[in-house]
């Protein structure tokens, strides 16, 4: 995806802001290095109504993980989804606080701060077609 398209998910979705991480991990694509994937729940804002998607967001050849979270559970998102490339390595970086609705500056503040993110060489969104959420779902692979 260009940088022009995630910008414009991120404000679709408002960051994703008081949505749900339904998952967070790492697999192994056939023939590829490892990748990320998130799949968060939240409110679509460009369209009228009141429409919530499943949006995967998929990092791939993955440099760095790290999720420090309780697992067995949902957890809701409070300080939105960062998406922000350092260098040539793009950051999903899921409610770290940086600021008043800020991004982080640095791959080390995020290190520092963000207790949930992937970098890796590129990045895709996809909103499911199913507009239900699955509290269930597992990794899915492309």
């Amino acid at each position: 995806m260009t940088e022009e398209e995630l910008k414009k998910l991120l404000a679709d979705y408002h960051n994703f802001d008081d949505g749900l991480v339904v998952s967070f991990g790492f697999f192994y694509p056939v023939g590829e290095p490892p990748a990320a994937q998130a799949i968060l729940y939240a409110k679509n804002h460009s369209v009228p109504g009141d429409r919530w998607d499943t949006v995967k967001i998929i990092v791939k050849d993955v440099a760095e993980l790290s999720a420090r979270w309780k697992g067995n559970q949902p957890n809701s998102i409070c300080a939105g989804v960062h998406l922000v490339k350092f260098d040539d390595l793009w950051c999903l970086e899921i409610d770290g606080v940086y600021g008043e609705a800020e991004d982080p500056k640095s791959i080390d503040e995020v290190r520092q701060l963000g207790d949930c993110y992937a970098t890796g060489r590129d990045v895709h969104a996809y909103v499911g077609e199913n507009r239900q959420v699955n509290l269930y779902a597992s990794l899915i692979t492309l």
